[in-house]
């Protein structure tokens, strides 16, 4: 862990237009896991609901852009999402709203940009990567560069 990193304030947020609450729970606790994993620390966590979560007048983000100018002092401040879509499906939304985290001084990332890819599913499908990343030089033989080109 870097100095930055124990030194990062996040603000987890999400948005929900339904009256489902489960996978806004599994958003959030996301969230919260992949800070203790880095080893942030969670300033709280800001939901819109409903109409408030589909427009750019969002009551929870305009709060939490608040607490990030209040709380954030000295501090590198982290609006952490699970997904980029948790911010607003439009592009010009999602760059808008940004935008105004990064003028309270803070960075905005998002779990799913942040997280390793899976391991393979299997040995077969980790044999096929190998052999479709190298030059067959035999039968059953293939020759992969360490480097990862080809030869």
């Amino acid at each position: 862990m870097t100095a930055d990193e124990s030194n990062t304030l996040v603000f987890i947020y999400d948005r929900e237009g339904t009256s489902q609450t489960d996978r806004l729970l599994a958003r959030i606790a996301i969230c919260r896991a992949y800070s203790a994993e880095i080893g942030w620390d969670v300033a709280g966590q800001w939901v819109d609901r409903g109409d408030a979560a589909v427009g750019e007048r969002r009551p929870f983000w305009q709060g939490m852009i608040a607490a990030m100018k209040q709380e954030g002092q000295g501090r590198r401040t982290v609006c952490l999402v699970a997904t980029w879509n948790r911010v607003a499906y439009e592009l010009d939304t999602r760059a808008h709203l940004r935008q105004l985290v990064t003028e309270a001084g803070g960075t905005c990332v998002a779990v799913e940009d942040a997280a390793a890819p899976p391991p393979p599913n299997s040995r077969d499908a980790a044999l096929r990567r190998i052999r479709a990343s190298g030059t067959q030089i035999g039968p059953g033989a293939t020759l992969v560069r360490h480097d990862g080109a080809t030869s």
